[in-house]
Parts: structure tokens; sequence; C-alpha cells
């Protein structure tokens, strides 16, 4: 099995859903990496099911994505639960996947999630005679209890025959035992994966980010295209809509902002995971008198002309998340000068450097948040953060993420 391949190696890129009107942090991981593995003379191939995209084969900027159809294996489950089982928490059954991953010709399988696409996966590579890593995106120790009744909400008054699959094809068993490697995106969930797995190879790898693209100015005047007064301070905040991004936080704070005479401007940008939480949102923000201070922008192309323009041309970026494994955004903020606010919870609090290259604020407390947000007021604050951030975001580059990353895979090759 840790036998080199003799020509090229291929990786199966394995994720549980990949679509680019529904844009994530794992996704942009697995994107990002996949082309930055490319340009080293490494081919990937993303594997995934057709969740909010349709299936087969597409091949774009020479990575190759197949996508394959599914189904999560509950009865009854109405078209409204599928769909919200495929924008969050889904654990989908693909015998058409299954078969793909183990009829590829892969040098090396990477897993990027968790339920049956990691257990197929893990079959498929073992069955080939071949390693498998896996890479936790903040999903394994990471989420709260609350958060997970949450996503299992679609799930209730449905029969679940799933679990017999499971028992039948041996499913049950925790896909970790089995890894050559385990790869944490999150420097809060190091600690916890290596003293559950004692002799495990395990690494923090953090995410990364496109320096160059993010700088590049963009010719969009983001007020005029959002209608956005110009006295107004914009408040910004890219991530999903979605109840672990904690946006009702930011309203609560425009709220409170605009109580005090403050002209600010709330602009979320991001896909709606969760509809309920985003009419819940509207609903907050009506009631508040704050709908006209908030414009929402429920997705942008990842890395387009509208978010170039956001974090270019806004006056600060907000990230109230109540768990967050990295916090790419904040990266992409740092890019472009834009002082950060970000919550003091996981990944971010390794990433965050509070009053170095930004400041943090407990996420289920608003005062906190109104008292950094003013704060920035201040010149000499905005500059000191802003240039911390700019020194930091060195340090995280796709092309130096993905050599790490490399240097990786071939440790587990080699073994």
């Amino acid at each position: 099995m840790g036998n080199l391949p003799s020509t090229h190696l291929k990786v199966a890129q394995v994720v549980r859903r990949f679509a680019f009107a529904e844009w994530g942090g794992t996704e942009n991981v697995v994107w990002s990496t996949a082309g930055a593995l490319r340009r080293q003379g490494v081919e990937s191939e993303i594997v995934a099911t057709a969740a909010c995209a349709a299936p087969g084969q597409e091949v774009r900027e020479g990575v190759s994505i197949r996508r394959f159809r599914y189904v999560y294996p509950y009865f009854p489950l109405s078209a409204a639960k599928n769909l919200a089982l495929d924008k969050k928490g889904g654990n989908p059954l693909s015998p058409a996947l299954y078969r793909h991953l183990c009829r590829g010709d892969f040098g090396l399988y990477h897993i990027h999630t968790l339920g049956r696409m990691a257990q197929m996966a893990r079959r498929a590579a073992l069955g080939n005679g071949r390693p498998y890593v896996m890479s936790f995106h903040g999903g394994l120790l990471a989420v709260p209890g609350e958060e997970q009744q949450k996503m299992a909400l679609p799930l209730s008054g449905t029969l679940r025959w799933g679990g017999l699959v499971d028992r039948v094809l041996g499913w049950r068993c925790d896909p970790v035992l089995d890894a050559a490697g385990v790869i944490c995106v999150g420097a809060n969930e190091l600690a916890a994966v290596q003293e559950r797995y004692p002799g495990k190879r395990v690494i923090y790898l953090p995410n990364g980010v496109d320096v160059e693209a993010m700088r590049r100015p963009s010719k969009l005047v983001l007020r005029s295209h959002l209608g956005i007064p110009p006295e107004r301070r914009i408040l910004l905040c890219v991530s999903r809509i979605d109840y672990q991004k904690n946006q009702k936080l930011l309203v609560e704070l425009a709220a409170r902002c605009r109580a005090a005479g403050e002209a600010v401007h709330l602009l979320l940008i991001g896909p709606v995971s969760v509809p309920s939480y985003y009419d819940e949102l509207k609903k907050q923000a009506a009631g508040l008198g704050v709908a006209e201070w908030l414009t929402v922008v429920p997705g942008a192309e990842p890395g387009g002309e509208l978010i170039r323009a956001a974090y270019q041309q806004s006056d600060v970026f907000l990230l109230p998340s109540l768990h967050e494994p990295f916090g790419i955004v904040v990266l992409e903020a740092w890019c472009c000068g834009l002082p950060v606010i970000a919550s003091r919870v996981g990944g971010l609090q390794h990433l965050v450097r509070d009053g170095g290259n930004g400041l943090l604020c407990d996420p289920r407390q608003p005062g906190e948040w109104v008292r950094a947000l003013a704060a920035l007021t201040q010149p000499s604050l905005r500059e000191v953060l802003a240039q911390g951030g700019g020194q930091s975001v060195g340090d995280y580059s796709w092309e130096l993420v993905s050599s790490r990353l490399l240097d990786f895979y071939y440790e587990v090759l080699s073994s």
C-alpha cells in the first residue's frame, strides 16, 4: 500500500457536495488545493454527489469534477427536506459514486467528509490497496450539540432504513482508524484528535487564500451597484446564511448603532444554507427597524468581481460565528486591508491575534461587538489591524499550503 505511484500521482478528492452556486469553506479548500496541486504536477479528481448540482462530469480549469446520483436513506422524505439535507448535514448513499471510487486509477484517496461518504471512500481505498487520508474541516469534534440537533430536524417523522445498509456493508466502523494520516484545518482540533487517536499521523494544515487575486482592484463601484448611500459605514460579513454563522447578532449590532445615531449599513454576502434562518433574519431586521440598513446578497461567485469589491470597499469585516474551524474569509479580508472583528471561538482564536491583526469578541455578547466597532473609529487602531492582517496573510498562500499538503501525501505514500 505504501508504494509510490510509478508515473504521476492521481488523487481522489472526496467531498459530500461540490456546487459553485453553494460555496463554502470545504469547497474552497478542495477547489483551491486541487488547482495548486495541478500546478505542481499532481492530478486531482473531485468526486462528489450531485447535491445542489447536476450529475455528470465537468472539467474546469483543468480539474475534473464528477458528481453522482445519490439518496438519503429515510422514508418518507419530501423534496423540501431533501433540499435541506443537501444544503446542510446530509448523510447520502451513492452506489454509483462508490463504484467509481473502486474502479478509478487513484494513487491516493483524500476524504473531506464523514458519514457514508467516508465509508465508501475507505472501502474503495482498502479494496484497491491504496492509502487514504482524512481532512477535518471542523466536523469531527467542533460542532456544538445544539447545531447537531438543528441539522437533524429535517429527519423528524421519517423512518431510517440506511442503518440496515450500513450494517450489511460493514460501514459502522470508525474510518479514522484505517486512515494513513489525518489533517486538521483548525488548530483547536489538533490536540483533541491526537489524544483520541494516539499514534496516528496527524498534522495541522491551515487553509489558504489567493492573495494576488483578492488584491486585484475591482472595477465595480460597490455602493452604486447595491444602492448603499455614501455616508454609511459598510459592515461586511461574507459567509453562508446559517445559524452557525450567527448573522442575527449583526442585525442587532446594526440596530444598536442606528439607535446611537451612527450611519452604518450591514452587508451580508453568501449562499442561503438554512432558508428558515434567512426568513428569521429578515423578520428580525424588520422588527428592529433596520431593514433599510441591511443588504443581503444570497450568493456570489467565489473570488468574483462583487466579492472583491465588497472586501476592497467596505469599512469593517465581521465574522460572528458560533463555531468556526478556521475562517478563510478572514484571510480574504486581510488581503484587502480590511480590519477584522471575529468570534472568540474555534480556529479563529488561533488565527486572529486580539489587538494585533484583528479583534475578538464573544459571539453571544452583542455589547462586546458594539464596543469593538466603536474602537475601530480610531484611525490608529484601524492602521495597526490592517498592517497586522496584511503581514499575517503572507503565511497562507495556496501554493504554500499545497506544497505542505503534497509533502504529507508523499510521506503517507512512502510509509
